[in-house]
């Protein structure tokens, strides 16, 4: 996927077809839709992909790591060895590629059993634009995201979740999609809703 000029506007609906996931409306960044575009969809490819658009967000797709996208294929698990999923955010000078993965799962059959949030221990990596942000869930419910080195971008207490006074555009778009992309059974609790 080459460079895309695109301003926040160019994206605020979703295209025609999307499954929506998860709708937000939060303060300072309006309106925002995490979704699907299913397997065979004309701008989903082959496997599909998650997206997310918005008034004030900058458009945000993921791409599986050669893995079909259900409701029990997370996107947010460990792929093979230097595959995980894609992440391409379209800003206003191009498109920033880069990855999502989940570092320190153990390996083989135990994989499964421990992917997610909901678990304490968990944390998912996600490295573009020169950045690398860490989600880790919080508490039973709640999820703190940093950048490195150290800044809080982004964190729920109870039913309120909010974006840290460090958060731009490109920090808003990448957690955001990384939220929606958990599957339906565990976003909502993790959004903190």
């Amino acid at each position: 996927m080459g460079p895309a000029a695109a301003t926040m506007t160019d994206h605020a609906d979703p295209p025609a077809g999307t499954i929506v996931s998860v709708a937000w409306y939060l303060e300072g960044a309006g309106r925002v839709i995490g979704g699907l575009l299913p397997r065979g969809h004309p701008e989903g490819g082959a496997l599909g992909k998650r997206i997310l658009c918005g008034e004030s967000v900058w458009a945000a797709e993921m791409h599986p790591w050669e893995q079909e996208i259900s409701a029990e294929a997370d996107l947010v698990e460990p792929g093979p060895p230097g595959r995980p999923a894609r992440i391409v955010v379209r800003c206003p000078d191009g498109a920033v590629t880069g990855f999502v993965d989940q570092p320190g799962l153990p390996a083989g059959r135990l994989a499964r059993l421990t992917t997610g949030l909901r678990r304490d221990a968990r944390q998912v990596r996600v490295r573009a634009g020169g950045r690398v942000w860490w989600v880790r869930a919080s508490h039973m419910f709640g999820v703190r995201v940093t950048r490195d080195p150290g800044i809080l971008v982004y964190s729920t207490r109870g039913l309120h979740a909010e974006f840290g006074s460090a958060a731009d555009p490109l920090d808003v778009s990448v957690v955001l999609l990384t939220l929606a992309s958990i599957p339906s059974s565990a976003y909502a609790p993790i959004l903190g809703f």
